[in-house]
């Protein structure tokens, strides 16, 4: 069975392949040509692989997630785009060579390709980087040990609050029935009721003392019970020995125990707690001095936000001028057809012909004796004839709505012309920083540096 390639296995030929050699000065003409056929083709070969291999272990782990798929096919993605930026720079060698220009600046790449297969963090460094990259590796470790050794003081933690919470909302719920049984209208409303029952006991009693007996007793035991109530109701009001308050100072106290308990909790994770996000200032500090490329990313963003809505702009001028001009060249086809030689003479020979075909089928029938039938087309002979002067200003008055339309289509198009002169002012340096941290991204990223300061020289 043959052992798969790793990365770095890949990354290794490619500096086999002896790219940067081909910049040396001391090298003949003939040399570097054929130097560049042969890189040409040991790129085409490993781009190949690269795709194979990235293709066959997507394709042979369908049941993972998109993300666990593209975590593992970041390492062969990131050669690929090393491979992309070392064909454009084998492609800026041959047109620097045929143009009789001097050589372009030699460079160099990274030789160890390194990063988190559970993050699908990865790039391409030199061995220094690849140090530190080991040392934030162990720091992050040791940070990842620190965070797992709080988990259980800090879920505990959580509990606690969560249930703080919970008891702080039914203790403000039962202190709002308390308040609202301290006030005067709390009492006020059951002596009302009761007042209100004991009338109308009174009167069922009665008014069914002399015709039912039975129930007219009932009705004045009731009105003596609600007069009993009162005086009571007076005094359990006054007395704030409840039931609801004895349950609110338990659960008082309830609260002061857990608080005390979340406090010692507190106190024994606060020193970890503390050193975890020292730790991880530490942490971040490191990554933002490291990651180079992200750094660039990150203004590459600020100029994508910044030139957006130029953008939009340009893009919505130039759609409205592309349906003008098809509009322009709509009207004025159609003005160039009316103002051919002939086209209004072929008109009015169309209105002389129905004068003359009416003349002629009225003189028909005149002669046959259906004297109406050639009157009504002696009729439309005449509108026809009348229609002759109407038809001619007519034309001249559509010749000058198209003319209108036409002249108004083109104001409006040197309008968006002249806007969009000026908005691409404003985004065409925004456009060139764009694209220049593109590739200032892609060599970043792909770990190419430059070798020298000075250009090459033949």
């Amino acid at each position: 069975m043959i052992e798969q390639l790793t990365p770095q296995d890949y990354l290794d030929d490619m500096h086999a392949i002896g790219i940067p050699g081909l910049f040396q000065p001391h090298l003949t003409t003939r040399d570097r040509a054929a130097g560049i056929r042969r890189v040409r083709q040991e790129l085409g070969r490993l781009r190949t692989e690269l795709v194979l291999q990235r293709d066959n272990s997507s394709d042979g782990s369908d049941t993972e997630p998109i993300a666990a798929q593209k975590r593992g096919a970041a390492p062969l993605n990131l050669l690929l785009l090393l491979h992309e930026q070392l064909v454009d720079e084998v492609n800026d060698l041959e047109r620097s060579l045929s143009n009789g220009k001097p050589l372009p600046y030699s460079f160099d790449f990274g030789r160890f390709i390194f990063g988190d297969a559970k993050t699908g963090e990865w790039f391409i460094g030199s061995e220094t980087q690849y140090d530190e990259w080991q040392n934030i590796q162990h720091f992050k470790r040791r940070l990842d040990a620190l965070r797992e050794q709080g988990q259980p003081a800090r879920e505990q933690l959580t509990n606690y609050v969560g249930e703080l919470e919970a008891l702080n909302v039914t203790h403000e719920n039962r202190q709002k029935k308390i308040d609202d049984r301290k006030q005067r209208s709390f009492v006020l409303r059951r002596i009302g009721l009761l007042v209100i029952l004991m009338a109308a006991s009174g009167v069922v009693s009665w008014h069914y003392f002399n015709t039912f007996r039975n129930l007219s007793l009932v009705a004045l035991g009731l009105t003596a019970a609600c007069a009993v109530l009162i005086p009571i109701v007076i005094a359990n009001w006054k007395d704030p020995r409840t039931r609801t308050a004895r349950k609110q100072r338990k659960l008082e106290q309830q609260i002061r125990e857990l608080k005390q308990q979340g406090a010692v909790y507190r106190q024994s994770y606060q020193p970890l707690e503390l050193q975890i996000k020292a730790l991880e200032v530490h942490y971040n500090r490191m990554m933002d001095t490291w990651e180079a490329a992200r750094l660039v990313k990150n203004r590459l963003d600020t100029f994508i936000e910044e030139g957006q809505p130029l953008r939009e702009r340009v893009d919505a001028i130039r759609a409205e001028l592309d349906d003008l001009r098809q509009q322009r060249e709509k009207l004025q086809a159609k003005l160039d057809r009316r103002q051919k030689r002939g086209a209004f003479i072929r008109r009015m020979f169309v209105h002389v012909m129905l004068v003359l075909a009416s003349g002629a089928l009225g003189f028909y029938f005149q002669y046959t004796g259906e004297t109406d039938y050639g009157s009504v087309l002696y009729g439309l002979g005449a509108f026809f004839i009348l229609l002759v002067p109407l038809a001619y200003i007519d034309w001249k008055n559509f010749d000058g709505k198209l003319e209108s339309k036409l002249r108004q289509v083109e104001t409006r198009m040197r309008q968006l012309q002249t806007e969009g002169k000026q908005v691409m002012k404003r985004y065409h340096p925004i456009e060139l920083q764009i694209k220049t941290l593109i590739a200032q991204y892609k060599r970043t990223r792909a770990g190419i540096t430059n070798g020298d300061d000075t250009p090459a020289s033949a």
